[in-house]
């Protein structure tokens, strides 16, 4: 998959056009959990995820984040309770 490294898409998530590699690789040394989406229709990305990653992995990396609305909800309940401790 290196020789796709250098192969740019628009990315949704940033607003502008990063390549392949950056989308493999990020900050954290983990590929984009939207890898798949956006790179489907132009490399063979089931395959190299497959190759490269356990089922036990991929799991880990593609879970759903929670919703803003539920994120946005804990916060104001861990607000709540900071406020309600003596």
């Amino acid at each position: 998959m290196k020789r796709y490294d250098e192969e740019d898409i628009y990315c949704r998530m940033l607003g502008h056009a990063v390549n392949f590699q950056y989308c493999r690789t990020t900050a954290d040394g983990s590929p984009c959990r939207k890898i798949m989406d956006c790179w489907f229709e132009r490399l063979p990305i089931e395959a190299y995820m497959k190759e490269h990653f356990s089922p036990d992995q991929l799991k880990i990396l593609f879970k759903q984040p929670e919703s803003k609305v539920t994120s946005i909800l804990d916060l104001i309940e861990k607000a709540r309770k900071r406020t309600d401790e003596p």
